[in-house]
């Protein structure tokens, strides 16, 4: 096994996974063995195992005033591994809101114009409709969707759409209909049960497609009420 690839994969540079397997194989050495060992200058080897002493897959001692490097225990990368990772979901929350905001951020002024036509041209609309963006945030909802489902624009807006959800839609409808829509393609479905705002259950016969406006997807729903679940 290519054991140097393997550290490699895990976050090292080449040159640090080469003087950590260096340390490891001599056990307890000086510099100046490891860097004999690595093939490498001893001044840059130091500065390495420094490095590597920062992240704790190295220690060392001091005897009669020469300073010996241990290699510690390689499940000390296993660790490091799983701290970064406790790390990194602690931080995913505020991340995800940071890039949720760049991309509300990222709406032009012309892209707004353009969402803005599209929202008067679906507000007189017959049919039901709402408009989401690429996150299932919603952004719009016309007259008659308020009408059907019992929620305001103002109450809904920025809401997710799972807040629809009635829990009774069989989940392989879902994993059609996103099948589509991360290909860009149009999704039609007649086994859409939602759930109005009063807990009313009804089935819809549904059509999803996206428009990009700007550099902005959304998706577009138009519904039709088939009966009362």
């Amino acid at each position: 096994m290519q054991y140097q690839k393997v550290i490699e994969k895990l976050g090292y540079s080449p040159r640090e996974a080469k003087v950590y397997l260096a340390s490891l194989r001599l056990g307890e050495a000086h510099i100046s063995d490891i860097a004999e060992k690595a093939g490498m200058p001893r001044t840059s080897v130091q500065a390495i195992m420094d490095r590597l002493h920062a992240d704790g897959l190295v220690n060392f001692y001091v005897m009669r005033r020469y300073k010996y490097w241990v290699a510690e225990n390689p499940e000390h990368i296993l660790f490091n591994l799983q701290k970064k990772e406790e790390i990194l979901l602690e931080a995913i929350p505020a991340l995800t809101e940071m890039r949720k905001m760049a991309r509300r951020k990222a709406y032009n002024e012309n892209s707004e114009e353009m969402f803005s036509r599209v929202t008067n041209c679906l507000s007189s609309a017959v049919q039901p409709m709402l408009v989401a963006d690429d996150d299932c945030s919603i952004q719009y909802v016309n007259h008659a969707w308020e009408h059907l489902f019992g929620y305001t624009l103002e109450e809904i807006k920025g809401k997710e759409t799972r807040i629809l959800s009635s829990g009774k839609t069989d989940p392989a409808v879902y994993k059609a209909m996103w099948r589509c829509l991360n290909k860009r393609c149009m999704f039609q479905s007649e086994d859409v049960i939602d759930k109005k705002k009063d807990g009313t259950l009804c089935t819809m016969r549904t059509t999803i497609f996206s428009i990009k406006l700007g550099e902005t997807y959304f998706f577009v729903q138009i519904l039709e009420e088939i009966t009362k679940a």
